[in-house]
């Protein structure tokens, strides 16, 4: 009985290990040698989104507003499901300079990406293609879907992998502090 006894808390002690380092592993990194900030990644100074007209953007830097970057592969169901509701939020905040919403293709071709934005009615001027997710692999994506949601400073204040609940008002408002430049890395 004793053994049986210590073998359950061993087990319940690995799990809770192990659940407490997937946790860990869905919080992004914030410590004084890195911050995740846009202007601190390492990637040379370029950090480049394809455009629709085919120029890049570099997002190094501070972007003065809001910025909720948000990867999706278009043949993922999970990405594809919560799409809508974002371009909702992005169009009920279109008005406002202080945030930007940017939607980011990967795996796929200009050519499927206007296809899709079509089928789903996106608005093109969110688009951007990040074809093999270099990109993203700079940010530290590594889950489509996959939202970073960055300070008026370029600091990471949030970071989801998976869906986002995008009607949610405790989402809302937390955005609405980030453009206060309050960060609250989740």
């Amino acid at each position: 009985m004793r053994q049986r006894s210590l073998f359950a808390i061993i087990l319940v002690a690995a799990a809770a290990a192990i659940g407490w380092t997937m946790y860990r592993s869905l919080t992004p990194a914030t410590h004084a040698d890195h911050d995740h900030a846009l202007e601190n990644l390492d990637a040379g100074g370029f950090l480049r989104l394809e455009r629709p007209d085919g120029s890049a953007r570099n997002m190094v830097g501070r972007p003065g507003k809001v910025l909720v970057l948000h990867w999706f592969s278009l043949d993922s169901d999970a990405a594809i499901e919560k799409l809508p509701v974002l371009v909702e939020y992005a169009r009920s905040v279109g008005g406002d300079t202080g945030i930007e919403v940017v939607l980011i293709a990967t795996g796929a071709s200009w050519d499927a990406v206007h296809a899709f934005a079509e089928k789903l009615g996106l608005p093109r001027e969110l688009l951007y293609l990040d074809r093999k997710l270099e990109t993203g692999s700079l940010f530290g994506v590594r889950r489509i879907p996959e939202t970073l949601i960055y300070d008026p400073r370029g600091r990471l204040a949030y970071q989801a992998r998976g869906s986002v609940d995008w009607r949610s008002t405790e989402l809302r408002e937390a955005i609405e502090r980030f453009k206060l430049g309050v960060a609250e890395v989740e």
